[in-house]
């Protein structure tokens, strides 16, 4: 009976109204320095407080400069009078150039600020990215920030519910911001105006949370009042750890509430629409407004072909003469568009020169983003001529991006990395692009103006906009190769590496029931190190050498195509036959193989001591069915520079040469673990308290 929507919208009402809005009480009010002046100049005038200060967060974001500590004159103003509010009223305040600033939007999130079953506010339209996490996230007006800053309330009427759904995998290159740029071309900006949206279905459950904050994030942007996903695993697992999310007791009694937030079976929607995956392709905007979009590889439509799909008729109760038939205001409309783009209707736009490129916003500003961007300009340069600016969303995101070692691959190919800002997504601060030049944008809008008076913007992904960079024209990304659209994820935390994707050809080792012995022999048990290049040398020894310690040529590790030693992107994949790790227990076969540079074991089949040892050394095991197991051979033996992506935190395993996918299944402490880089002693040490709870009794 109850949407998701109606769940939270129905545990936060304080009164409804008589023939009137309902009195909705807010759990999180984020504040900016566009937005907010006036509203603590109601405070005074009225001569009140803030009621609740400790639920409220602000920080500078728009008037934040990219490039030196120096905001323009006017933003200076705004961010000294958010700063001297916060500090009248109590609030907590986010500094520019301070560790924990950025983009509200992404900072939110990445604090465990935004958390499942919240109401969230803030003057700004965007806002709905939170309901990523399984929350009501609105942008709301100045007065309506004053209302929550008194009474951490808010005057709302209730939106009707809509769900769209996305079902099937998603193609190779295919983003979120694709699936959002597609659903504002079938919507329209105006399609959900009036409705609460929740994106459900297949695709959506396999989605990163960042890529499902980008997808909530352009709810707005076809009249949603807000975008909001059902909290899973997904969800946890992201949340968990961070700065403000629950800890210990707490936040496994929140995930067992959090767990209840997801309609009911038999839910009524305003509204139900379901797309298909597969109809997705890369996608680009060519008018001004974000519905006005392209598959990369398609053409703008025609005159005619835009006039019949409005479909509209003369009712001929008007005295005006109108043309017979569908009606000329939507080609009027988008010749309009054109005219100020440049474009022509019919004209297809790969291949057409850029001047500038920009990654960043809130809806694009993510660590997920620049390892995107990063896996298409790796081994490449900048176009000549390209201007580039590359601009994380949080001081957070920056950090990663140095501790990656994506400010090294964006150096190399001849990119700059700015400071933390909204930067280029509106002409607000310092950086404008010029009039009449043409930027590929992952911001969020591509309205007259939007990037700077006269600019012309088109909006695209992480992956089209790298492919652009370095061809300096519109470049479909699926065209460049490797592609992948989160690259391997290599952080290390305490000697241990972090998961996320890893992208790798692969060593097929098609034995079956291939035991712990061959793994490595009995001998190596007598060693007192845990040494990785010891247990590395020592992996499938005896089939690797023959008794004089003469490597077998034959031996599929052997192979020239796959002796090359070990390293970041080759080689990190083994698919092997069934039932691997049958025998003893010793965890020496799981050291050998992550010693020898493995970062996953693929097989129809584990046994299970050895599955739960290749966990415990930070290697993930991979359970496919036979049948996808025997394409991934007959793929490899047909060309051994396939190559296989494993995104553990959509629990997807791709062949590349086929573009099939799998899911696969994985203990959620496990796959959290390994996301975190943490092992079990961490875990136990964290819970200590528990432990002495236990003796006591």
């Amino acid at each position: 009976m109850k949407t998701l929507f109606d769940k939270i919208w129905d545990a936060h009402v304080v009164q409804k109204v008589p023939d009137g809005p309902t009195q909705l009480y807010i759990d999180r009010l984020y504040l900016h320095e566009v937005t907010s002046p006036q509203a603590f100049d109601t405070l005074r005038d009225k001569g009140i407080g803030v009621l609740r200060p400790k639920q409220i967060f602000a920080m500078p974001d728009h008037n934040t400069p990219s490039e030196n500590c120096q905001p323009l004159p006017v933003g200076a103003k705004q961010m000294a009078a958010l700063k001297a509010n916060c500090a009248e009223f109590g609030i907590r305040h986010f500094d520019m150039g301070t560790p924990d600033n950025g983009i509200i939007h992404v900072v939110g999130p990445e604090k465990g600020l935004s958390l499942p079953g919240m109401t969230i506010v803030c003057g700004d339209s965007h806002t709905s990215t939170h309901g990523a996490v399984g929350a009501i996230a609105m942008g709301i007006g100045t007065s309506e920030v004053a209302q929550v800053l008194a009474s951490q309330c808010i005057l709302q009427q209730k939106p009707k519910t809509m769900r769209i759904n996305i079902e099937g995998q998603l193609a190779e290159g295919v983003t979120a911001k694709d699936v959002a740029l597609y659903i504002m071309a079938q919507m329209t900006t105006g399609g959900a105006t009036g409705y609460a949206v929740e994106y459900a279905g297949t695709a959506i459950r396999s989605m990163s949370m960042e890529g499902r904050l980008t997808l909530s994030n352009l709810s707005i942007e076809m009249g949603s009042r807000a975008g909001l996903i059902a909290p899973d695993e997904i969800t946890f697992e992201y949340l968990r750890g961070r700065e403000y999310a629950p800890k210990g007791d707490a936040w496994e009694k929140a995930v067992e509430e959090w767990r209840k937030l997801r309609s009911d079976e038999d839910a009524v929607f305003d509204c139900e629409v379901t797309y298909r995956a597969e109809d997705i392709a890369p996608r680009i905007t060519f008018g001004t407004n974000p519905g006005a979009g392209i598959a990369i590889d398609g053409r703008i439509p025609t005159l005619e072909e835009v006039s019949a799909a409005a479909g509209a008729t003369d009712s001929g109760s008007s005295s005006v003469k109108r043309p017979s038939g569908p009606s000329a205001s939507a080609a009027v409309q988008l010749q309009a568009q054109l005219d100020y783009m440049g474009f022509q209707p019919g004209q297809k736009l790969e291949g057409t020169p850029i001047d500038y490129v920009f990654l960043g916003a809130c809806t694009n500003g993510r660590i997920e983003d620049f390892r995107a961007f990063a896996s298409v300009v790796k081994g490449r340069q900048k176009a000549p001529g390209v201007v580039a600016w590359l601009v994380p969303g949080s001081w957070t995101v920056r950090r990663q991006i140095t501790d990656e070692g994506i400010d090294k691959i964006l150096e190399a190919a001849g990119f700059e990395l700015r400071l933390p800002s909204c930067s280029a997504c509106l002409a607000m601060n310092a950086d404008k692009v010029p009039a009449g030049k043409l930027c590929v944008s992952t911001s969020n809008r591509n309205f007259v103006g939007r990037q700077g008076p006269g600019a012309r913007t088109i909006l695209a992904s992480p992956l089209t906009v790298a492919a652009s960079a370095v061809t300096g024209v519109i470049t479909d990304p699926r065209k460049l190769q490797p592609l992948q659209t989160s690259p391997s994820h290599a952080e290390k935390t305490g000697g241990r590496v972090r998961f996320s994707v890893i992208t790798s050809t692969c060593i097929p080792i098609a034995i079956d029931n291939c035991n712990t012995d061959l793994i490595i022999p009995a001998r190596y048990l007598a060693s007192t190190t845990r040494d990785p290049h010891f247990f590395g040398d020592a992996f499938m020894h005896d089939l690797r050498y023959d008794a004089d310690g003469r490597a077998v040529p034959d031996f599929v590790m052997n192979r020239k195509e796959f002796c090359e030693p070990p390293h970041e992107g080759v080689h990190e994949i083994i698919v092997a036959g069934q039932n691997w790790g049958s025998g003893s227990s010793r965890e020496h076969a799981a050291w050998a193989i992550a010693g020898y540079g493995v970062r996953v074991v693929i097989s129809s089949s584990f046994a299970d001591i050895h599955r739960n040892n290749l966990l415990n050394c930070f290697v993930l095991p991979v359970i496919v069915s036979p049948a996808f197991q025997q394409e991934l051979f007959d793929s490899i033996q047909t060309d051994p520079q396939t190559q296989v992506r494993v995104d553990l935190s959509a629990q997807t395993v791709t062949n590349l040469a086929t573009g099939h996918s799998e899911q696969f299944p994985i203990n959620g402490y496990k796959k959290y673990c390994l996301m975190q880089a943490l092992d079990d002693i961490d875990f136990l040490m964290e819970n200590q308290a528990k432990i002495e709870t236990y003796e006591k009794h």
